[in-house]
């Protein structure tokens, strides 16, 4: 990927109107609303990634709560992309927000239009709050190595629910410096997990790569997406009530082994 010569959107989509747990991005977790904390994940990335190019951290959501606060607080390091209606519904492809916000801000003179869509991308999924210190570390590195034409996304072999899990197949068709599995096929049932020895819940808490790629092949091509192991204990995916009282409870976890993980600042 040749990160240091790329410029990079680090992209956290906050709509509102989520249905399962309502308000969900505004909930107060530990002292913070929930898509806050992926703000100051994008911050910290693009710490670990400065370079030669240009990075830009943006916000995009349809709800003027959220737009507010980022604009209130974090005024000079993020950007805000206040989002199409057609955009912010159930059926909102992620890679259309994240071609929108690089237009939009490009319109606005923001960003340089051709330099953005020739570079580089990370999504950070609100619902995934908790990023352990020493992963977005890694994941920075990985990032700085991948191959050209490569994606990368986090996963987390630790999970109940059949839910978002993928094959994990040998990594020896991708050209990466890092001994990585890749992402296969999707697992739908019970019975195809049960017939692949190796398999992983991709958590939606760090997804990156090239913008071209992105607009020809979506997020994860076959054979071209690494699967990037998450350390933590297990990965949550927030849409009810009880995956939210999970993640609150996986935070006090970690505090009480001491393990580091990335929150906002006051």
């Amino acid at each position: 990927m040749n990160a240091l010569n790329e410029n990079l959107v680090i992209v956290i989509p906050a709509r509102k109107n989520s249905k399962r747990l309502k308000n969900k991005n505004f909930k107060n977790f530990f002292g913070f609303p929930l898509f806050e904390w992926s703000l100051a994940a994008g911050l910290f990335l693009k710490q670990q990634l400065r370079g030669l190019r240009e990075i830009s951290v943006v916000c995009t959501s349809d709800d003027d709560q959220v737009l507010d606060l980022v604009k209130k607080k974090y005024a000079s390091n993020v950007l805000v992309v206040h989002r199409k209606p057609e955009l912010s519904d159930d059926k909102a492809i992620l890679s259309d927000v994240i071609f929108d916000c690089i237009y939009r801000l490009a319109e606005r003179q923001l960003i340089r239009l051709d330099d953005y869509l020739a570079g580089s991308f990370i999504l950070l999924q609100p619902t995934s709050p908790i990023r352990l210190k020493d992963d977005l570390v890694s994941f920075s590195k990985q990032i700085e190595n991948l191959g050209r034409g490569v994606s990368m996304v986090s996963v987390n072999k630790n999970y109940d629910a059949v839910k978002d899990i993928y094959e994990i197949i040998n990594f020896s068709e991708v050209n990466s410096d890092f001994l990585l599995d890749h992402i296969g096929e999707k697992l739908l049932k019970e019975q195809d997990i049960k017939k692949h020895s190796n398999s992983a819940f991709v958590d939606g808490s760090l997804y990156s790569g090239l913008m071209s790629i992105l607009k020809e092949k979506g997020f994860m091509p076959v054979t071209k997406t690494l699967a990037f192991p998450l350390s933590i204990k297990r990965s949550i995916d927030i849409d009810t009530e009880k995956e939210f009282d999970d993640a609150l409870a996986l935070i006090k976890e970690l505090q009480n082994l001491g393990i580091e993980y990335v929150s906002p600042n006051i």
